[in-house]
């Protein structure tokens, strides 16, 4: 057995941050903008947040989760 990255998964909140990056990735692209530097709304940024935590939720459904937690339990 390799002892390698490929017995690994990335944390999920290293998937949910290169999730969140392709997807600027691609809106920088909708936008015909090949910079770095980009216009970008509220409303843009919070889908695009949002299109990466639903990606997240289904990819770990058992460590991340949409339900509140008391505070005791931090």
């Amino acid at each position: 057995m390799s002892q390698g990255w490929e017995n690994y998964e990335p944390a999920p909140l290293e998937f949910f941050h290169g999730v969140l990056m392709d997807k600027f990735h691609e809106f920088r692209t909708q936008k015909g903008n090949a910079d770095t530097l980009v216009m970008i709304t509220g409303s843009d940024l919070n889908n695009l947040i949002a299109k990466a935590k639903m990606e997240t939720y289904r990819k770990y459904p058992k460590q991340v989760n949409q339900s509140a937690i008391l505070k005791t339990d931090i």
